[in-house]
């Protein structure tokens, strides 16, 4: 398969499908709960005692390292440390149940990748409209939990949006730490809700700034010339310097120059595609160079392109250049 949901994976979604087709779609949103099963979540994960296997026809043994083994299929989902607890989906689930004291929590996506080494519960807050003149512009807040259990990824609860037009995603978490909550695989998840809670809270109250935000940039005008000198800033500040053409230029910066105008060529048209529905503003100009950014690196997977977005150096892209043109929008 070209994603990186295996027919050992799942995954449900609530009203549409995702690029790939697989998933259960459910009509009404899930709780956690519900969700865990619909997804196919609905096992645990177990550790072995040690480490044993062969190497150059020898057996060798480590106390000190132990496999963290699916408990429905006895995939091995990872190596780790002898300290290492794994964090049971059942138990995220509950986290997730247990995040608001007040409404029940409605699951917008959950399920599995890479054969249930990485999982997610994606929760959904209220969409707010940047678009104006009858045009709508949705952006649909998240809070994304995430847990691995390969032993590459903390368990953590992460704010981030997607922009309904073009699916582009922006944690609006911007200059705080990315993170509500992270905790490494060493204690139990749901002795610190609370904690969790409390910190989701103090965020959840950036979000009126990060709506104040995205209109100011919505508000200001951008010339043709100026939205170019943004792309080539954000070029330079997001993935390196455009050489200068000189005399008998190398190869190399022949070619790391023409990629970069290349590149400059794909934002202008992005900007010019939406240009009847983001105006020629700033908050255009940002969401052309982000759309680039999160979508530039061709030979990968649709899923390892969302990993990215979300949680990867895309995401910390994106927030650079929104920093950026929250800058040229002064």
């Amino acid at each position: 398969m070209a994603h990186e949901i295996t027919q050992t994976d799942g995954l449900v979604l609530h009203k549409e499908r995702a690029w790939h087709g697989l998933g259960t779609v459910v009509e009404q949103a899930p709780t956690p709960e519900e969700a865990l099963k619909l997804a196919g979540l609905d096992w645990s994960v177990y550790q072995t005692a040690d480490v044993r296997g062969y190497a150059n026809g020898l057996p060798i043994k480590s106390d000190k390292w132990c496999l963290n083994v699916r408990g429905d299929n006895m995939d091995v989902l990872g190596c780790v440390s002898d300290n290492y607890h794994p964090i049971q989906n059942s138990d995220v689930a509950k986290f997730c149940e247990q995040l608001s004291m007040d409404t029940v929590v409605k699951v917008e996506s959950a399920g599995s990748l890479f054969g249930g080494k990485k999982i997610w519960f994606l929760l959904k807050a209220d969409t707010f409209d940047v678009g104006k003149h009858g045009r709508e512009d949705p952006i649909v807040p998240y809070v994304l939990v995430s847990n691995g259990h390969d032993g590459t990824l903390a368990f953590s609860a992460l704010p981030t949006s997607v922009r309904g037009v073009c699916n582009n995603t922006l944690s609006w978490a911007l200059n705080r730490r990315k993170a509500v909550f992270s905790l490494r695989h060493t204690g139990w998840i749901l002795s610190r809700v609370d904690e969790a809670r409390k910190r989701l809270e103090a965020y959840m109250g950036g979000l009126d700034e990060f709506k104040d935000k995205c209109h100011h940039l919505r508000s200001q005008a951008v010339s043709r010339d100026d939205v170019q000198i943004f792309f080539f800033e954000m070029y330079e500040k997001c993935v390196g310097q455009i050489p200068i053409t000189y005399p008998n230029m190398s190869d190399e910066d022949h070619n790391n120059r023409q990629k970069a105008l290349d590149a400059i060529s794909d934002m202008c048209q992005n900007f010019d595609e939406e240009r009847d529905i983001a105006g020629s503003t700033y908050w255009n100009a940002f969401n052309a160079s982000s759309r680039w950014l999160q979508n530039r690196t061709k030979n990968r997977s649709e899923d390892a392109v969302l990993y990215n977005k979300v949680m990867g150096a895309a995401s910390d892209n994106t927030t650079k250049a929104f920093n950026l043109a929250l800058a040229h929008a002064k």
